[in-house]
């Protein structure tokens, strides 16, 4: 570590303490140039996820969007806030154990659209058509026709 005196790279540690909580270590330094004694924090460093938008911007992630999507297309319907909570929590521990920290808009509305898929139909199907930007009724019987496939399949 870096002497803020005199620039030295040569210290030791003097002491050692771990916050109550144990997120944080706080360590007493001594430069072995000049003396003087300073102190340093180790804190663990979350790994943040990036979304990159439609538009070739980018902004960090943020669960409650995706919360506040299933809410609006799941008005009046059997989705619960928890369940609604769970996908979010998914989806974020989903991208953090395949290592994406930049990660596509895209991709995430794919990744709840499976999730609501299996919960609510109308929900997924809502969710769907304002995130695939439906332009027309044949948009939306397409859809429909996905979903009754899929029930069918389900029942076969």
């Amino acid at each position: 570590m870096k002497c803020p005196k005199c620039g030295s790279l040569n210290d030791k540690v003097v002491d050692t303490r771990q916050s109550k909580d144990g997120t944080v270590i706080r360590r007493r330094r001594e430069c072995l140039d000049c003396g003087y004694r300073f102190t340093t924090y180790e804190r663990f460093e979350e790994e943040k996820i990036v979304v990159k938008k439609k538009n070739g911007t980018t902004e960090p992630f943020n669960k409650d969007k995706i919360i506040r999507g299933i809410r609006l297309a799941s008005k009046n319907r059997p989705v619960s806030e928890k369940q609604m909570v769970e996908i979010a929590d998914e989806i974020e521990k989903y991208l953090l154990e395949e290592g994406k920290l930049v990660v596509e808009s895209t991709e995430i509305g794919d990744l709840v659209q499976e999730k609501l898929k299996n919960i609510d139909p109308v929900s997924y199907l809502r969710f769907k058509s304002v995130y695939n930007e439906f332009q027309d009724i044949k948009d939306f019987a397409k859809a429909l026709k996905e979903i009754e496939e899929k029930e069918k399949d389900k029942n076969s």
